[in-house]
């Protein structure tokens, strides 16, 4: 499997509207397939084991990560065996031996704070008509969890069944499938209350419907696949680093095309907030990240938020997530409690995009496709900042997710970029 970009040729001198043309065209083309679970390590064997792949654009180090990042880390070293505690990935971690870098720079995805090494397995995702291919790790569930900085025994217990024997069998039936069509899912989710990013419960259970056949006749035992099938039954979320993971492979396909403002990236670190352009290739265009707004579990309030880190914003740039909040009516109260704020969110995301997607609709704004193709040109002009969901996690690793909201994506990434893009065109 190629994990390179298209190489097509392509003019260089693509007026502006052809290059944005361009890019998109390759989106609409794309096919991501989950196609099998691997170690990282498998596919990027250039990854050394002192090498962990964080969310957002590149941390210079330790010091710079947030508490909940810090804490994932840490988990993550002991449970992959580097180290045999806690107190010991500490010591390795300040000691200025790891090596942090960005998951996006390497054809991965990483949810929240998860953090990814060479060692962790991954859902593998080929986007069928490009060629090029995206990773993500698989979702633990809701509660205790490594992507929000818990590394205490019985998470690191939890784990150890989701990838070791949950990931063995689900490969195995993954395989077995010749490949599930994850748009395919997505398309129906939007017309079942999913929006695509903070609501899942659609596209994880038709995923689960799906797959099931196949987790028979792998060589697993009945009380294996019953417990596999379990995991995925009672994990409302599970499909959410597929749908970042299917983004992420199309996006892919839409890089490098000379002249062209349509953002392949957007993420942030829980320090900066990043974004990628096609046409300024692997360049990163950072601000300090932005304020999240919503709502907070009974117990919790604003000044417990850790700030909003995480890979998933790839969904809004695919025109998924905030972007099509009409699709679910159920997400309206984390942004005031109206379904017609809901709605006013996704038309005001089409003054900033080039077109609406054919296939995936909103039944609420007459099966309008949702706006796909983010043209920093245009979010500089009309001064809209792209919205995008997600959860909030407490600002002390291990607590967990404290409630959802949404944020915008600060004007400043798109102003630098819009820049280079200009400079280097006119180079």
């Amino acid at each position: 499997m190629n994990i390179l970009p298209p190489s097509d040729e392509q003019p260089s001198n693509l007026n502006r509207d052809h290059a944005n043309a361009l890019a998109v065209q390759r989106i609409l083309e794309s096919k991501p397939f989950l196609v099998d679970i691997k170690q990282v390590g498998e596919i990027l064997p250039e990854l050394g084991k002192y090498d962990v792949l964080h969310a957002g654009p590149p941390l210079s180090g330790w010091d710079e990560a947030t508490d909940v990042l810090k804490g994932s880390i840490l988990g993550a070293l002991v449970h992959t065996g580097l180290v045999t505690d806690v107190q010991a990935a500490e010591s390795l971690g300040r000691s200025g031996s790891l090596n942090f870098l960005s998951a996006n720079d390497h054809q991965v995805a990483a949810t929240y704070a998860g953090v990814i090494t060479r060692r962790t397995p991954v859902l593998v995702v080929e986007n069928r008509v490009a060629g090029t291919v995206a990773m993500t790790a698989l979702n633990e569930g809701r509660g205790k969890a490594l992507r929000y900085g818990s590394n205490d025994a019985q998470t690191l217990e939890r784990l150890g069944w989701i990838e070791g024997e949950f990931a063995r069998i689900l490969g195995t039936a993954v395989r077995a499938s010749g490949g599930i069509d994850l748009f395919a899912i997505l398309k129906q989710a939007l017309h079942m209350g999913d929006e695509g990013h903070s609501r899942q419960k659609a596209a994880s259970a038709l995923f689960a419907s799906t797959i099931a056949p196949h987790l028979y006749g792998g060589g697993h035992s009945p009380e294996e696949v019953m417990l596999a099938m379990r995991t995925l039954v009672e994990n409302e979320i599970f499909f959410l680093p597929l749908a970042m993971a299917a983004c992420k492979a199309t996006m892919e396909a839409a890089k490098d095309v000379s002249n062209s403002t349509v953002v392949t990236c957007m993420c942030t670190n829980g320090v900066r907030f990043g974004i990628k352009i096609s046409g300024a290739g692997e360049e990163w265009f950072t601000a300090p990240v932005p304020e999240v707004k919503g709502q907070y579990f009974k117990g919790f309030k604003l000044t417990d938020a850790t700030s909003v880190i995480g890979d998933s914003e790839i969904i809004e740039a695919m025109g998924f997530g905030a972007f099509a909040m009409a699709a679910a009516p159920a997400l309206a109260r984390y942004i005031g409690g109206t379904f017609e704020e809901a709605t006013k969110m996704s038309e005001g995301m089409y003054a900033i995009t080039t077109i609406e997607h054919p296939e995936f609709t909103l039944p609420a704004l007459n099966f309008r496709g949702v706006p796909l193709g983010i043209d920093t040109e245009l979010v500089v002009r009309h001064s809209i900042e792209p919205v995008f969901s997600t959860g909030i996690a407490h600002r002390n690793a291990g607590v967990g997710q404290v409630g959802a909201g949404f944020g915008r994506v600060p004007l400043q990434c798109f102003a630098a970029g819009l820049k280079y893009v200009d400079e280097k065109t006119n180079t």
